[in-house]
């Protein structure tokens, strides 16, 4: 009978912390959008391909706090899906300067490099980037495909990394 009764509190308690952490966890996520509503705003309108009105909200969470580094990289990542490169690069230096831990934002400035063929700094912030985490130089999992619904895994960092050198052999040959 004192066996049973044990194991009733136990079970008792156990079902407690349960709720206890998942209404904590409400409580702190509510408690986050309720303090940065602009941030909040412009994830949303950034998730929905509606860069123009994130950049607005973006800002206005940077005004509001202007120590705020993910709305700097919020900013910097809806500047090159607008592209406006150079202004995108002036805010990846500026948030990289903040938190120069930051693997992503590393990539994601390779990423826009890239594309304004300033090459061999791209192969120089991919590999920061891998180095600091070797996960992002495989390219995304599966579960990120399929929420992005991605039907192809796509070029993996490393990959780009090589095509990039290929390319600027290519050009040195041709200016030869």
């Amino acid at each position: 009978m004192e066996l049973e009764r044990f194991y009733r509190i136990i079970r008792f308690f156990g079902i407690c912390m349960i709720f206890f952490s998942f209404f904590w966890a409400i409580l702190k996520s509510s408690n986050h959008s309720e303090r940065r509503p602009s941030f909040a705003k412009a994830v949303s309108l950034y998730t929905d391909e509606k860069y123009q009105e994130a950049l607005l909200y973006y800002e206005k969470a940077i005004s509001q706090d202007p120590d705020f580094i993910h709305a700097k990289r919020g900013r910097a990542r809806t500047l090159m899906q607008l592209g406006r490169d150079t202004e995108a690069l002036k805010a990846f230096d500026e948030v990289l300067g903040l938190d120069a831990e930051s693997a992503v934002s590393f990539a994601n400035r390779a990423i826009l490099e890239d594309r304004m063929g300033l090459y061999a700094r791209a192969i120089e912030d991919y590999g920061k980037a891998i180095k600091m985490n070797p996960k992002l130089g495989e390219g995304i999992d599966w579960f990120t495909r399929i929420l992005q619904n991605r039907k192809e895994p796509g070029q993996t960092l490393s990959k780009r990394i090589e095509v990039l050198r290929d390319k600027i052999k290519l050009n040195k040959k041709t200016l030869q």
